[in-house]
């Protein structure tokens, strides 16, 4: 089985609900989510509850 460019027709299309002024960062960082975990009290925790 191949892939072809028809294969993705469908996805190629554009969303009217994109805003085409708007920069591909800046759209992207909408939906990043920034985590800050300490890790060592994550694992002191674990071994807390073990």
């Amino acid at each position: 089985m191949s892939l072809t460019t028809d294969d993705f027709t469908e996805f190629m299309a554009e969303d009217p609900e994109d805003d085409p002024s708007l920069p591909l960062g800046d759209a992207l960082d909408e939906l990043a989510v920034d985590v800050e975990v300490d890790s060592v009290e994550e694992v002191r925790d674990v071994r807390e509850r073990l």
